[in-house]
């Protein structure tokens, strides 16, 4: 019995808002989305100077992540924030470590393994929000200690290869890029990113995807 199914904590999938609805449960338990290999080539994400008292990560490949709302714009840090920013793969700051290291202990509800995203210019994670419409947050990351906060699952497909990114531990809450969506103006340079429930937004759609 892995981690999380010994302590769960999970929140109501429903509240008032009747425009949204939920994610289904996933029918297959394989690991959904791009988990990149370990090459032998590839450079050394150092966490140094974060907090992690010198610990690196194995050495892999970077990815990007962008929503369906707008594949023009990136994950990054700014400012000590995560937002979406015009593509830059020079920008290290839109560079990400998608770290697996515990996916083989630790699921979610459905099944889907953990991971953690970690930016290859801060060396920080990113870390789980108060709550439903508030920003996610960055932390160091400590690659040796298993901290649920930083942990992330992918859904299942939502369509052309998207998916949702929700914390480990509460599958109900899910990256949004706020006021993302065409309603709502669309992603702009420096949109933040907040944790919503799912209401089949462009905006909550996701890739994970090699940055060559």
């Amino acid at each position: 019995m892995d981690y999380f199914r010994r302590n769960r904590r999970y929140v109501s999938r429903r509240d008032d808002d009747d425009e949204c609805v939920d994610l289904p449960v996933a029918g297959a338990y394989a690991s959904p989305g791009y988990a990149p290999p370990y090459p032998s080539g590839a450079n050394n994400v150092s966490c140094e100077g974060y907090g992690t008292g010198g610990r690196t990560l194995p050495p892999q490949p970077t990815v990007r992540i962008f929503c369906r709302a707008d594949n023009s714009y990136s994950l990054a840090v700014r400012d000590g924030n995560v937002v979406l920013a015009p593509t830059n793969p020079k920008d290290d700051y839109q560079h990400w470590i998608k770290d697996m290291r515990f996916s083989t202990k630790v699921k979610d509800e459905e099944g889907y393994p953990a991971f953690a995203l970690v930016n290859k210019a801060t060396g920080e994670a990113i870390k789980h929000s108060f709550g439903q419409s508030h920003p996610v947050r960055l932390v160091p990351y400590d690659p040796e200690y298993l901290d649920e906060s930083v942990l992330w699952t992918e859904s299942r497909d939502v369509g052309r290869g998207f998916r949702c990114i929700r914390m480990v531990n509460n599958i109900y809450l899910n990256f949004d890029a706020f006021h993302g969506d065409k309603d709502h103006g669309g992603v702009h340079d420096g949109t933040t990113v907040v944790l919503w429930k799912w209401c089949k937004g462009d905006n909550q759609s996701w890739k994970i995807v090699p940055y060559y």
